[in-house]
């Protein structure tokens, strides 16, 4: 039974830091959205808002991952996951409403976006291009080595073959000597 009360104790000190988190985050949620939704919004306001909102999230996590009771941890666990799709349905109308934001708020920063794109696509197939000539490049390098390769395996062939031949022919020459030296023995015996 005083396991019972410690455990219920455990549980609520739990639940009650998750429940503080929860406060904090709904609190934190309400003031983006009245943000996003107001004219004149602090881009790095919100944007830390955020932050602070997802490190939240992670907190209630990590209370609800410490939780003993199965059913209650996966409630817990539950809303958590529910609280991070909300958050980041936020993070998407933040990104939304600050691209918006750049785009209404000058023009001339738009066009220069635009012309940004252009000469980042006029790069980009220099750049494939390039790649392509590399490509190429290294395909008929790749052949010039096998070329390279094969006339040195025919070197090396013809090599081993002189080789031989010049060996048969000091042999040859070895045994001609010989011939001559037997021949001018009898020669000489005969004379």
């Amino acid at each position: 039974r005083n396991r019972h009360n410690s455990d219920t104790k455990r549980i609520m000190t739990t639940t009650t830091s998750f429940d503080a988190y929860k406060s904090e985050l709904l609190s934190t949620m309400e003031q983006i959205k009245s943000k996003l939704q107001s004219k004149n919004n602090s881009v790095d306001e919100v944007d830390e808002m955020l932050k602070q909102g997802e490190d939240l999230v992670k907190q209630m996590g990590l209370e609800a991952r410490g939780m003993d009771d199965a059913v209650v941890k996966r409630d817990l666990l539950s809303k958590v996951k529910e609280y991070k799709v909300q958050l980041a349905n936020l993070r998407s109308e933040y990104d939304f409403a600050t691209l918006t934001k750049v785009d209404n708020d000058n023009y001339n920063t738009s066009s220069s976006i635009v012309d940004a794109r252009s000469t980042i696509r006029s790069q980009n197939e220099t750049l494939l291009n390039a790649r392509s000539a590399i490509a190429e490049t290294e395909g008929v390098a790749m052949g010039i080595t096998e070329d390279l390769s094969r006339q040195r395996e025919t070197i090396n062939s013809a090599r081993g073959r002189v080789n031989e031949v010049s060996n048969m022919a000091e042999r040859g020459d070895g045994i001609l000597r010989g011939m001559l030296r037997r021949n001018k023995f009898w020669q000489g015996k005969l004379w």
